[in-house]
């Protein structure tokens, strides 16, 4: 953790969504379960976190692949320089703007799982590899980008690292034939400021396990076809994959005994270093119903992300108004779960097992609850969420907090 998250330990902090130079500091203790933070607040569990990195870290060692989180889910430098220290091959990433966090972070190679498109974006990403020394790779699927690309990194001096996308048909980006795959080799050779570096796939535009697997053992053919004509110019050529729902697939197809000598294997998972209670939650259940080794690591991944939350108001029987909503937590793949219920006096129970959100607005979300529940205006209620990303990005501050939810740090995030 940087030290000026240190140094914010030390206080209390308002911690939710401020003006930066309106955050209260507080001095003394701060626990979340005491009323000693502002609340909304984002809090994520130290001692979670720290497990589902060396998770992951150690399924990618066993299954000897590298791997490159990606840096989207979170935007936290602090994040990223754990999954760093943990031996993360690289950072992934999607715009210009978050290799610039990356790279103040201390990555010293950057994956751009998206197409560098636009001078702006070409003019800023020129600057970053001016100012720090990292190994840049970016995607290609069309020649005409290849073309923006090779003149206006040709004029700068600079040499960019390209992976050509293979798609599927339907899907998202990616070339989807053969001719126009020969065509983008043949363009890329054609700049001396480009390397053809490697091959990209994104498999979580496929449903079924099965398509998973053919569109991955594909994308291994195809770039030993791409190694044995000559197209690459690196020594070392990277096949990558891997979001956050089929990494295991992606590890089996990508096995030693499926790769040449040359051949670099890294996966791309992101939400796990923060996991959850809803998608990501059931994708890690099929995961250890298929894979033995992610059974046999000795841990799993936890959800730790949480946002805690005032009851507003009792209008009726039954019925809590809590105040989070679209402003503060995901929706966009199942509405917040409730985990947690800490009464006035700081007591922290378990929520009731049939306590349900049913609606979210933005500033407010309503949950079903019992109508014989003992809830008081006042009360708080901590939320596990699905699709941690959209979480993440509501907030400028994060809570670290330990077991016993005093607060022990603090993330910035960047989006």
């Amino acid at each position: 953790m940087e030290k000026l998250a240190m140094k914010r330990a030390a206080k209390i902090y308002t911690m939710n969504k401020g003006l930066g130079n309106s955050e209260t500091i507080i001095q003394g203790d701060c626990n979340v379960a005491k009323q000693q933070v502002s609340l909304p607040c984002a809090c994520i569990y130290q001692t979670r976190l720290d497990n589902n990195i060396a998770w992951m870290a150690e399924f990618a060692k066993q299954s000897q692949v590298e791997f490159s989180p990606h840096g989207k889910t979170t935007m936290a430098p602090d994040i990223f320089k754990k999954q760093l220290n943990a031996g993360a091959y690289a950072i992934t990433i999607a715009t210009v703007q978050q290799a610039v966090v990356a790279a103040q972070a201390g990555a010293k190679r950057i994956i751009m799982a998206n197409q560098l498109v636009g001078k702006a974006n070409m003019q800023q990403l020129s600057y970053l590899l001016k100012q720090y020394q990292v190994d840049f790779y970016c995607l290609v699927d069309d020649v005409s980008n290849v073309t923006s690309l090779g003149e206006f990194f040709s004029k700068q001096g600079i040499q960019v690292k390209l992976f050509i996308e293979l798609g599927v048909p339907g899907g998202r980006c990616g070339v989807v034939d053969e001719q126009k795959l020969q065509q983008l080799v043949a363009h890329i050779k054609q700049f001396s400021s480009l390397q053809l570096a490697g091959i990209e796939v994104y498999e979580g535009v496929l449903s079924t396990q099965s398509e998973v697997t053919a569109f991955l053992t594909d994308a291994v053919t195809t770039c030993k076809e791409l190694i044995e004509q000559q197209a690459f110019a690196t020594e070392q050529v990277i096949i990558t994959a891997g979001g956050s729902a089929w990494y295991d697939l992606v590890c089996d197809a990508f096995a030693p005994s499926n790769m040449l000598d040359n051949m670099v294997p890294v996966i791309r998972p992101g939400c796990y270093v923060a996991h959850d209670q809803g998608i990501y939650g059931h994708a890690q259940q099929q995961i250890l119903a298929r894979n033995p080794l992610a059974c046999n690591i000795g841990s799993d991944l936890q959800s730790c992300l949480e946002v805690w939350a005032y009851v507003q108001s009792l209008p009726e029987p039954g019925r809590a108004i809590i105040g989070m909503g679209k402003r503060d937590v995901a929706f966009d793949a199942g509405l917040p779960i409730a985990n947690l219920h800490i009464d006035q006096h700081g007591v922290v129970t378990k929520a009731g097992a049939d306590w349900q959100v049913e609606k979210i607005m933005d500033q407010h979300a309503m949950l079903r609850v019992d109508q014989n529940s003992h809830l008081k205006v006042g009360d708080i209620i901590a939320f596990g969420t699905s699709h941690p990303c959209l979480t993440f990005d509501k907030w400028r501050y994060i809570n670290v907090i330990d077991d016993n939810y005093n607060v022990v740090g603090i993330f910035d995030t960047y989006f």
